[in-house]
Order: structure tokens, then C-alpha cells, then sequence
């Protein structure tokens, strides 16, 4: 019995040791309420001092965990959902804008080879460059703003403390200015919807392009390599986005009479962001050596985006040099396809006099025409806006009257105005005196349906540059051979295409394979 007693004792006593750590005791209440204190000191100094360094620092761990994400397995009820809208979405868009809802066999084809395309980049996960490329730079300067709007405001203020504010409100205001302009000429010229928000999509797009380019030449860079631009290079670089706002702003508000200064100024720009690329291959940032440390796939794919960004921003910048040149003077460029928009010209005027009535050959006043069922014609424009009933008709003799237009006995009707004079093309003229031609009947009424070429816009310029850059030169657009600005200009970007865009994409490569070579050792 005692040494069950005792037994008990030592059981009760090795059991009640931890349970004697529960309570709070002299010892062990010190040991546990001095880690809460020093958790909430540290807690309050992080922000402090730390905050906005994490941040920057976090941009290597977001680059790498965004680029070795996949684009995910989705299901079968996704992609045909995904398949029906994108394809409705499609279709609704290229009928609209490319055949203005006239042409539904063609608008069905297009919109199935653009779902083709969608699944091909799909399928190979480009467009998760696309999508890292604008997300990666646009999430950093909101979560840097973030930490100086959050962090304690001082007495003395500085613009370094708020850069990424100001960079964004500055973004910001530049992109409502050039959208609002854009909608606003729309607006006057009468633009289709579609075809408006196409546009506005597309500066939004370019705009983005050139932020991204420069976030990653400014921030990326020094984050992921350990090295930035130095001040030369980043000087250089902010004067050519200098020269673009500018050019750009005299765009909206139609500077027309320093064409010839911007085209100089942009011209030395683009010879200055040579040299830029040309530091950022072999000169003093020297990326491909400072990779060669840290062989990772993730690093590779982000030296190719950055070299992408600034190729984008390059190429950018020589779309605005050759569209400077084309607007300086619109003959510099040979084009393979005119565009011709028409216009109707009413209060036509017959040898200098106002034509206020119609009248037929008899001197009788004409109201009405007929068709040969001698039925009152009551339409007078097709579905395509074109004017069904021309004053004159071309034949093997000349242009003719029309046939087509018969008084109500079933005789052809010629026409004169209220002085009994002949309306031919010969003799009519617009209010100012101005020759018209395409005259045709309307409603009681004599017009005209005049045809002007159509200038072409900044996209035009931007796929010259594309295709001249790459060397493909379908020859749609060339330089005019008395053009001496826009030859030179079109031989340069060739040369800058098979050197410098070449360089980059082989020291890509090269760092590529010495990765995969090495990991095969």
C-alpha cells in the first residue's frame, strides 16, 4: 500500500509540473508578457522605416511568382462559354466597323478566324506576356503610392516623397486629355461609335506601352538586376518622352508651322535612344553579365519583356518620326490604297445663279419622277448611301441623260433651272464657285456627291514601322523618291532592324541556352 501510495505521489507531482506552466507565475509570467511588447515595437517601427523598402523589394518575388504562373486548367463548359460571347462580340464588331452591317458571310468568317487566333496565343500562354507585361509596372507605382499616401505626412514636403503620386495624377491627366480630344473630334466629324472607341482604345493601349517601357527601364531593371540606368541614360530617356508629349500636344491643338523643328528634334531623339540600347546590351548596365549569376528561367523571361518594352517604345517613337514626315508633307509617302470619303454638296449654283426650281426641256416645272412602271419615285439612296439617280449617265457618245429619270408621260427629263438654262457638270459650281461634279437628282433637288482623299492616320505609320523594322517591306507604303526626309528615314529604320533587334533577341537567346546547358551539367 505505501509504495502504491508513493506511486501515486510521483505520478501526481510529474503531472502537475506542466501543469504549473499554465498559470501565470512569478518566472514564466515575465517570459511570456515581454514578446508581446517587443512584437508591438517592432510592428510600430516596420512602417516607419521599412514599409516603402518592401515594397520596392517585392518586386523581384512579384515578377518571378506572376511569370512562373500557367494560365491554369480550365473546363469544357468555360471555354465553349468563353468561345459563344468572344465570338458573338466578334462578329457584332467586324460588321459593324469593317462592313457596316452589310456583309454577314464575311463578318461570320473573320470572326471565327479571330477566335482561331485567341486560342492559338491561349494555347501557348502568350498572353500572359501581354497581360504581366502592363500589370506588373502599373501594380508597382499603385503600391508604392499607396505607402507614401499612407505613410506620416512631415512638415517639409518634397516632391521624392509622393514621385509615384504624381506619376500617376500626371499619367493620368495626360491620357483624359488626348482621349478627350480624340472623343471630341469624333464628335464633330461625326465618327461612328465603334470606330471612336477603336481609336480611343488604341491611344489608351500606346500610352500604356510607353508607361510600361518606362517603369521597366526605371524600376524593374534596378529591382531584379541590382542596377539602374545612370544619369546620362535616364536623362536621354526623359527628354525623348519629353519630345513625344510634345509632339503630341501640337497634334490636339493643330501646331502645324514647327512640323519641320519637331521632325530635326525627334530625329537626333532616336539616334540618342541608340546609344541607350546600345548601354544596355555591352555598356555600362551590362545585363546579360549580370545574369549570368543568377541562372533562373524567371529571370530570363523577364530580361526578354524588358528588352520587349523598350523595343515597343523605340519602335513607338519611330511610328511618331515618320508620321511627323508625313504631316509636314503629305506626298513624302507612296501608298498602294487611297481611301476616298464622300460628301454631298447642297445650293448648287448653274453659270454663277442660285438653282431655286427645276424645270424639263418644255419649260414646265418638275415635282415628281417616275420609274418605267410610271410609279412615283420615293426612294432616292440605295442601302450604301449612294445617290440612285445621276444627272447623267456614261455611254459610248459621253455622258447621256439618265434613263432612268421619266416625267409622268414616260419621257426622259432633262433640266433646267428657273432662267430655262441647260444643267450639265460643265456649268454648275457650289456656293463659292467651286466646280462639283457626280450630280444627281434628289427629291425635287439637284446635288452633287463629291469624293475627297481621306489622310491617313498615326496607325498607318505605325505598321510602316513594324514591317519596315522587321525587314519584310510588303511595299503597300514606301518612300517618295523626292522625298529625301522620308528615304533616309525609311533606310535607317531597315538598318536598325537587322542590327540592334537582332543584337538583343541573340544575347536573349544566348542567355537562354547557357541556362539550359547548365542545368543539363
Amino acid at each position: 500500500m505505501a509504495e502504491k501510495q508513493t506511486n501515486t505521489k510521483k505520478k501526481t507531482s510529474t503531472q502537475k509540473k506542466p501543469v504549473q506552466k499554465k498559470p501565470a507565475g512569478s518566472k514564466s509570467s515575465t517570459t511570456t508578457k515581454k514578446p508581446p511588447v517587443k512584437k508591438k515595437t517592432t510592428t510600430k517601427q516596420v512602417p516607419k522605416k521599412t514599409n516603402k523598402l518592401q515594397v520596392t523589394k517585392e518586386i523581384v518575388e512579384k515578377v518571378e511568382t506572376e511569370f512562373a504562373k500557367g494560365s491554369g486548367k480550365k473546363g469544357k463548359t468555360f471555354y465553349l462559354i468563353f468561345s459563344l460571347v468572344f465570338y458573338a462580340a466578334a462578329f457584332f464588331y467586324i460588321n459593324n466597323t469593317l462592313f457596316n452591317n452589310n456583309d454577314y458571310m464575311q463578318s461570320a468568317l473573320f470572326a471565327f478566324a479571330a477566335l482561331f487566333v485567341v486560342f492559338v496565343l491561349l494555347q501557348f500562354n502568350i498572353h500572359l506576356i501581354f497581360i504581366n507585361f502592363f500589370r506588373l509596372p502599373l501594380k508597382f507605382m499603385f503600391d508604392n503610392a499607396k505607402v507614401e499616401l499612407n505613410t506620416r505626412k512631415d512638415s517639409k514636403f518634397s516632391f521624392g516623397k509622393y514621385k509615384s503620386t504624381f506619376a500617376l495624377t500626371l499619367y493620368s491627366l495626360f491620357l483624359g486629355l488626348i482621349i478627350g480630344s480624340n472623343i471630341y473630334r469624333d464628335v464633330t466629324d461625326k465618327t461612328p461609335i465603334l470606330s471612336s472607341i477603336t481609336q480611343s482604345v488604341v491611344i489608351i493601349v500606346i500610352f500604356l506601352v510607353i508607361v510600361c517601357s518606362w517603369q521597366y527601364l526605371f524600376n524593374i531593371i534596378p529591382n531584379i538586376l541590382e542596377k539602374s540606368l545612370d544619369a546620362k541614360n535616364g536623362f536621354i530617356l526623359t527628354l525623348s518622352a519629353a519630345v513625344m508629349v510634345m509632339f503630341v500636344l501640337f497634334r490636339i491643338f493643330d501646331i502645324n508651322y514647327l512640323n519641320n523643328v519637331m521632325i530635326f528634334i525627334l530625329l537626333i531623339g532616336f539616334i540618342a535612344l541608340l546609344g541607350v540600347n546600345l548601354n544596355m546590351i555591352v555598356g555600362e548596365i551590362n545585363i546579360f553579365q549580370n545574369l549570368r549569376n543568377r541562372h533562373s528561367k524567371t529571370v530570363t523571361r523577364v530580361v526578354f519583356l524588358i528588352f520587349f518594352s523598350f523595343h515597343l517604345y523605340v519602335i513607338v517613337y519611330a511610328s511618331v518620326v515618320a508620321f511627323s514626315i508625313y504631316n509636314a508633307d503629305n506626298t513624302s509617302y507612296n501608298f498602294s490604297n487611297t481611301i476616298y470619303e464622300y460628301y454631298i454638296v447642297e445650293d448648287l449654283e448653274n453659270n454663277n445663279v442660285a438653282i431655286t426650281e427645276l424645270n424639263n426641256t418644255s419649260n414646265m416645272p418638275v415635282t415628281d419622277i417616275y420609274n418605267d412602271e410610271q410609279e412615283v419615285v420615293t426612294e432616292f439612296y440605295d442601302e450604301d448611301g449612294i445617290p440612285l439617280y445621276p444627272l447623267m449617265v456614261p455611254s459610248q457618245w459621253g455622258n447621256m441623260p439618265n434613263p432612268d429619270l421619266l416625267d409622268e408621260v414616260g419621257n426622259s427629263v432633262e433640266f433646267t433651272d428657273q432662267n430655262f438654262n441647260f444643267i450639265s457638270e460643265q456649268s454648275v459650281t457650289d456656293s463659292e464657285g467651286n466646280s462639283v461634279s457626280g450630280l444627281f437628282y434628289d427629291d425635287g433637288e439637284i446635288k452633287a456627291r463629291m469624293s475627297k482623299e481621306v489622310p491617313y492616320e498615326y496607325g498607318t505609320f505605325l505598321y510602316y514601322t513594324v514591317v519596315t523594322i522587321s525587314t519584310l517591306g510588303y511595299g503597300d507604303i514606301s518612300p517618295n523618291l523626292n522625298n529625301s526626309m522620308a528615304m533616309v528615314w525609311g533606310g535607317f529604320l531597315s538598318v536598325y532592324g537587322f542590327t540592334f533587334f537582332a543584337l538583343s533577341i541573340g544575347f536573349v537567346s544566348n542567355i537562354a541556352i547557357e541556362n539550359v546547358s547548365r542545368k543539363d551539367e
